[in-house]
């Protein structure tokens, strides 16, 4: 047997199968219900409603210059917004640093201690200093000719001998610049959703485990038939919109909002409300 997923594009009607919602998909892991929020079919359906796997790119594909993708990458990451992130980059871009490959620390700093306009409010960028010497010694890195272009994985192991950058943002610079499906950016929303469809164990950790669960994933996605770099961006995009409902979707799931320290729950579906 097996689901069948209708939805509108444009003023088209589309009708499309997917296996039934009992039939493993990846491992242990089942197709679920399409209307169910955060299983693989779930998943699936949305690529095909966004019209993403007729998109010859992934919706975040670099436009700019290796520097410009890395400066980005490395202003964004864990606490920081992607407003903060895009006011950052834009500060650092008008003070010419990153034309200028910018190799002072102080620099960086000053553009970054500087409040930023967002929404209409004025807010800080966390730890200047900090990203500041990291992106100084980015500039440093790339005017020395070290990262390999030959890639996606060759360019984020590359990147991995710069200072500050570890394998999240190494990928995340990978997948946007050479639009890779060879690695994946396993950010907490990418995780959390791993954790709701049981792509990913309570006990597993990117800190630890990052290159093995980064495999999982794209063979998750190649099981799927869906391309890592799509699914990734539609994942950041969904669950950054549901916020609460996802973090409590996985406090319900394993009884904590750390599941790695504690005993899981019996698992219940999120369901989309009715219409």
């Amino acid at each position: 047997m097996s689901q069948t997923v209708s939805y509108w594009i444009e003023e088209r009607q589309v009708r499309r199968e997917l296996p039934d919602a009992e039939q493993p998909v990846f491992n242990d892991i089942y197709w679920g219900n399409h209307w169910e929020l955060f299983t693989p079919a779930y998943w699936k359906s949305q690529i095909w409603m966004h019209d993403l796997d007729h998109q010859v790119h992934s919706p975040y594909k670099a436009k700019g210059s290796l520097t410009e993708e890395v400066v980005f990458c490395l202003l964004g990451g864990f606490g920081i917004t992607a407003e903060l992130s895009m006011a950052a980059y834009d500060a650092c871009e008008d003070a010419g640093l990153i034309a200028s490959l910018n190799t002072s620390p102080e620099a960086w700093s000053e553009a970054l201690r500087k409040p930023m306009q967002i929404n209409g409010k004025s807010i800080h960028y966390r730890y200047p200093n900090q990203k500041a010497i990291y992106l100084a010694s980015a500039m440093r890195s790339i005017t020395d000719g070290v990262p390999d272009l030959g890639g996606g994985r060759a360019l984020r192991d590359s990147l991995l001998k710069i200072r500050g950058i570890g394998p999240k943002t190494a990928g995340w610079v990978a997948r946007n610049f050479l639009d890779s499906d060879e690695v994946a950016i396993l950010d907490i929303h990418i995780v959390r959703a791993g954790l709701l469809c049981d792509l990913f164990a309570p006990s597993q950790k990117v800190e630890r485990d990052y290159m093995a669960m980064e495999e999982q994933y794209i063979q998750f996605c190649q099981a799927m038939g869906v391309r890592p770099a799509v699914l990734d961006c539609l994942v950041w995009d969904q669950m950054r919109t549901v916020g609460q409902l996802a973090i409590d979707a996985v406090k319900e799931k394993y009884g904590s909002l750390d599941p790695g320290h504690s005993k899981p729950a019996p698992k219940q579906p999120v369901q989309l409300p009715l219409q």
